[in-house]
């Protein structure tokens, strides 16, 4: 009677053991397959601002970022050279502590739900400070703001976009600049152009010049 109860019990046992994981890969695969949908949904998204003439920046290169919170961040040098300037990025809105008319929150690459139960990395958070306020959403936004990097051991973020405008393209200064120098080359040359267009002296014939004083060849004879 003992031994069948035991056999009896270790059946059971082993019965919810295959349930119990039949529900974590299925479990798994649904939310593997959640993630690739929202990935899908940011890159559409993307390519719409791309295709606008907006530049991004990208999240591959925020995943080339190293360390943990504790060690603190190593970034690549690409992303240094971004520290400090205007960036866009688009991405999905994490409350904070905020849920309306929110002037803080956490932007990641895809929803937190995706993680899979566990903290998203360091590296996926962008910790985000708006001009104004902003209600939550639940589908991919363009930020554009000022970057910040932040170095050192214990950060409470790796980085930071400040004075961030939502749903709108900012545009970095070195890129403005070369945009008005070509401008005003443009102008120049179309300047230039309706000059000799419509200016009557660059259209008349040249004076001819009057002779000038040709010296002698010989010297007269005393």
């Amino acid at each position: 009677m003992r031994r069948r109860a035991k056999r009896d019990l270790v059946t059971l046992l082993g019965i919810v053991v295959i349930v119990a994981s039949i529900v974590g890969v299925n479990g798994y695969l649904r939310r593997a397959g959640l993630r690739e949908h929202y990935e899908r949904l940011r890159a559409m998204v993307e390519t719409k601002h791309r295709n606008e003439g907006v530049t991004l920046l990208e999240w591959k290169e925020l995943h080339q970022v190293t360390g943990r919170r504790a060690t603190g961040a190593s970034f690549p040098e690409s992303l240094k050279e971004k520290d400090g300037r205007l960036v866009n990025i688009v991405g999905f809105m994490n409350p904070i502590d905020q849920f309306r008319n929110v002037t803080e929150f956490m932007l990641l690459p895809v929803p937190i739900v995706c993680y899979f139960c566990d903290a998203p990395p360091m590296r996926d958070i962008i910790q985000v400070k708006l001009r104004e306020p902003a209600n939550m959403v639940n589908e991919p936004v363009l930020i554009g703001g000022r970057l910040r990097l932040h170095e050192g051991e214990r950060p409470l973020f790796f980085y930071t976009i400040e004075d961030a405008l939502w749903n709108e393209a900012v545009e970095d200064e070195e890129t403005t600049e070369k945009v008005t120098e070509q401008q005003h080359r443009l102008h120049l040359i179309e300047g230039f152009g309706e000059l000799r267009g419509e200016s009557g002296l660059l259209d008349e014939p040249e004076e001819e010049l009057l002779p000038g004083y040709t010296p002698p060849t010989e010297l007269p004879e005393e």
